[in-house]
């Protein structure tokens, strides 16, 4: 009996952590989220022409002096009506439209360290509930900076780099958060087998 009990609060753990989000409890984590916090990886619209707000975010920042620069490529995918970002801070020297390469600057201008910082945020309109709109993370093509991964700057010297995992969209090239769909797989997510190993 108490192996059943164990195992139905575990698993009604498991299916609250679901329902809620999929926090990334790694180090230095991008991701794009539906609230500040890195908790809400999926969104979805009720009525036509619904405007959504997204959130691009580093959680859990390593480096307690903040953020002085930073680069991704962020292709959202999907019929988004006049989708725009907007950065906390800095400016994108990146000519392409789904790729950043932001100059934020050291000490005081630095975006301060947080459990989540909110580099840029995205809003668009949704024209269907029955749209799909996708956000998928991947590093800069040819970056002298970050070869493999996107990547920060220290807060206190623009000359220390920092790799940046992707939180969620695992595998690679999959979708980090979506719009009415839940196709998001974060890195960490426990598998069935997991959880069965705790009873063994």
């Amino acid at each position: 009996m108490k192996k059943l009990t164990a195992l139905t609060s575990i698993l009604v753990l498991l299916l609250a952590g679901v329902a809620f989000a999929q926090a990334d409890s790694d180090p230095d984590g991008l991701g794009v989220y539906f609230d500040v916090d890195g908790l809400i990886t999926c969104s979805t619209t009720t009525v036509p022409f619904q405007m959504v707000t997204a959130y691009l975010l580093i959680t859990n920042l390593s480096d307690t002096f903040g953020v002085s620069g930073w680069e991704t490529v962020i292709d959202v995918q999907g019929p988004a009506v006049a989708p725009a970002w907007t950065l906390t801070a800095g400016l994108d020297v990146d000519p392409s439209v789904n790729g950043f390469q932001v100059g934020i600057g050291t000490g005081v201008l630095a975006l301060p360290a947080s459990p989540a910082v909110t580099l840029a945020t995205w809003a668009g309109f949704i024209m269907s509930p029955v749209d799909v709109v996708s956000f998928v993370i991947s590093n800069v093509p040819g970056s002298t900076s970050f070869a493999n991964s996107p990547g920060y700057a220290s807060g206190s010297n623009a000359g220390v780099l920092i790799p940046l995992q992707v939180s969620s969209g695992y595998p690679y090239g999959a979708p980090a958060a979506q719009i009415n769909a839940c196709d998001v797989i974060a890195n960490e997510d426990l598998s069935f087998s997991n959880v069965k190993n705790l009873f063994r």
